[in-house]
């Protein structure tokens, strides 16, 4: 079709750490489509998430604003009606509602994981997704599909595709589209068992020599796999290999629909976007998983860094782009390339869709983030990280040990830079957290606020559902 706005098609892939693909440097995991849109696109070297937990991360991305403006600051336990029945974005302007009023026609295959997941969430003309718990990664389950359940049986990725690849077909030729397409693959369960034979055969006799050696952190806390804390060496290769082949699928399925858009003559005149919610450990650190992985709970870059990758009509071929971005950056990219005006609220990215073009311009890499009530800010040369009210603090020298092995908080020759860094993260997060939903003061604010069914003795079971980090 031809319309003077671009398509977009958003990748937003669960728990796809920015190490794992070859693009990233990691030649031991091939990924051909990921490459292509680096080569033919640009690749952002230092991209980030602004939460290191999937709800919380994706209101980020899809709302542009931040956890505390939007009041979600843990992943959602849908699988509890009292949580998965809220609408949690109530009251928020999402990228899919920005994008229909301005004539995009919009559809969603896959995650969403913010609420109401068993239906069609504002903005999107269609929807097929995953309701309650999104579960394992093959199988029979039951989907929605515009609101209406439907029981299939096979690979989630490949029935997320096939899906888009519906849409695809079906959309209007009057309208550009708007297309977010929600993988799970990398998500645990991590196990070989759960993944495509064909995959995992690929990764059976490779050594995982780019992935250090496993000491399990002190302050571990992992999500319920085999072996614990202390995993076998068996157990511990069969996640490597299972993570290895999650991506390789996702892959695989990116490929489907670049074929089809090129098939239909669309591609050229399609904003292309891949990324994940946040990053991913497979026992970088000690950890697996991301930042409820511990307790306390961490910023690690492991659980920070995602992918970034876009190509498209005005983006230059090839590009690495050094400056450190983020979600809310994402979101104001998209809503740029789309024609979008945005309202004047508190909004706290910047575009980067010059410097995807090749332009150059000034760019702050200070990057922020805040996980419940830690709160973190993040320069080229350090990362401060504080959890209120009593810490523990962190303190990296990220010039001196990129890798996060030694934590300087409260020593006395870094007692000036912890102080700045301090005032100056306390300065950014006043200006964009609202009161009600700050994290440092939410807990179950929320709750008494916005969802009367949470009240009568129901409060305190949902509430450790919804933030984790308190449990």
């Amino acid at each position: 079709m031809s319309s003077a706005k671009p398509n977009i098609l958003l990748f937003l892939t669960d728990d796809h750490g920015q190490w794992a693909a070859g693009c990233y440097g990691n030649a031991a995991l091939p990924t051909p489509n990921m490459d292509r849109l680096a080569a033919e696109g640009v690749r952002f070297a230092n991209a980030f998430t602004p939460s290191p937990v999937c709800s919380p991360a994706r209101a980020c991305l899809l709302t542009g604003r931040t956890p505390s403006q939007v009041g979600i600051h843990d992943w959602l336990q849908e699988a509890e009606p009292v949580i998965g029945d809220f609408d949690w974005l109530a009251g928020e302007v999402t990228l899919p509602q920005l994008l229909s009023a301005a004539g995009y026609h919009c559809g969603l295959s896959g995650k969403w994981h913010l609420g109401r997941s068993h239906a069609t969430p504002p903005g999107f003309d269609w929807a097929f997704g995953l309701p309650r718990w999104q579960g394992v990664h093959n199988g029979r389950y039951t989907y929605h599909r515009n609101g209406e359940a439907v029981e299939l049986d096979g690979n989630k990725s490949t029935l997320i595709t096939d899906h888009a690849l519906e849409f695809l077909e079906d959309a209007p030729d009057d309208k550009p589209f708007f297309l977010n397409v929600g993988y799970i693959a990398t998500h645990s369960p991590y196990d070989a068992a759960s993944h495509d034979p064909a995959l995992t055969a690929r990764f059976a006799d490779h050594d995982f020599a780019e992935i250090p050696p496993y000491h399990p952190h002190p302050w571990n806390r992992n999500e319920g796999l085999a072996g614990g804390f202390n995993p076998t060496a068996e157990q511990i290769r069969t996640r490597y290999i299972g993570y290895y082949a999650a991506v390789a699928e996702i892959d695989r399925e990116i490929g489907r629909l670049l074929a089809k858009l090129e098939e239909s003559g669309q591609l050229e005149n399609t904003i292309v976007i891949y990324t994940s919610d946040h990053g991913c450990s497979l026992g970088h650190h000690g950890y697996w998983g991301k930042g409820n992985s511990t307790r306390p709970l961490n910023m690690y870059e492991t659980s920070l860094r995602v992918p970034l990758l876009a190509r498209g009509p005005g983006i230059g071929p090839g590009r690495v782009a050094e400056q450190c971005v983020d979600h809310y950056d994402s979101f104001q990219a998209i809503c740029g390339w789309a024609g979008v005006e945005l309202a004047d609220r508190s909004y706290p990215g910047h575009s980067y869709a010059p410097i995807a073009g090749g332009e150059e311009c000034a760019w702050d890499d200070t990057r922020y983030g805040e996980y419940g009530d830690l709160r973190m800010i993040r320069t080229p040369e350090y990362k401060y990280v504080k959890r209120y009210p009593n810490g523990p603090l962190d303190l990296f020298n990220l010039a001196e040990d990129p890798d996060e092995t030694l934590n300087r908080a409260g020593w006395d020759e870094y007692r000036s830079v912890q102080s700045a860094l301090d005032e100056q993260m306390e300065g950014w997060h006043s200006r964009h957290e609202e009161s009600a939903y700050s994290g440092r003061t939410v807990k179950f604010q929320r709750v008494h606020n916005r969802n009367e069914a949470w009240r009568d003795g129901r409060r305190e079971r949902a509430g450790l559902q919804v933030y984790d980090l308190w449990a």
